[in-house]
């Protein structure tokens, strides 16, 4: 009886979240007409990451600037870089800047690629409207999204709405080895193109970082 009773729950829940909700486009549309990969978008945000395994967190604030498919993270720790090939990750505490090609299962720094991915949401995922939760005291509405690829480094993304002016107000990204991560928007803006040199690192503005190329 509780195998049978377990087997319900998830054919529920396989019904429940293996769809596209029309009530949520027009939030998703949202995003994704200002994730325009033909503009440069700059994201001002604060963050928690939380180990859920190892009873851990971490916080801070950032900045992201999207363009196509290149992006740049300005963290308090750390920078990353990703001209479109090569990501350059900077350790600031170190001084040193590692240059490599990016893995999609790389946790420590999960903030782009779901965020790239929600231009194309209708393709890459599953979503739902679950209603007006709150969050932080303020009252917001709640998106969910599943990957349509369950190969994929994250099992979940919530997104949040603001319930008076509809602008993103928050995004939970749960991976699947137990990293939440949480990103409340500060400011969203599109910003001039700033050049493709942007995306890159340059030992002229970091003369003391030790290079070193993993490629």
């Amino acid at each position: 009886m509780k195998t049978i009773f377990t087997l319900s729950l998830l054919l529920m829940a396989g019904i429940l979240f293996g769809q596209k909700d029309a009530a949520a486009e027009g939030y998703l549309d949202r995003v994704a007409k200002e994730l325009d990969p033909g503009h440069a978008i700059q994201i001002d945000f604060d963050y928690i990451r939380e180990d859920l395994k190892a009873e851990t967190s971490v916080e801070g604030s950032g900045t992201l600037v999207l363009m196509g498919e290149k992006y740049k993270i300005d963290l308090e720790e750390a920078v990353i870089w990703f001209d479109g090939e090569k990501q350059y990750s900077l350790n600031m505490e170190i001084e040193e800047v590692y240059i490599s090609v990016p893995e999609p299962e790389n946790k420590d720094f999960m903030f782009s690629d779901p965020i790239r991915l929600l231009r194309n949401y209708k393709e890459a995922f599953k979503y739902r409207a679950m209603g007006e939760v709150e969050v932080n005291g303020s009252p917001v509405t709640e998106i969910q999204l599943y990957p349509e690829e369950l190969g994929g480094p994250y099992a979940l993304i919530k997104i949040y709405f603001s319930t008076v002016t509809s602008e993103l107000e928050s995004i939970v990204i749960r991976h699947k080895e137990g990293i939440l991560y949480t990103m409340e928007v500060a400011e969203m803006e599109r910003m001039e193109d700033p050049g493709d040199d942007f995306f890159r690192f340059s030992n002229d503005d970091y003369p003391n970082v030790d290079v070193i190329d993993l490629l």
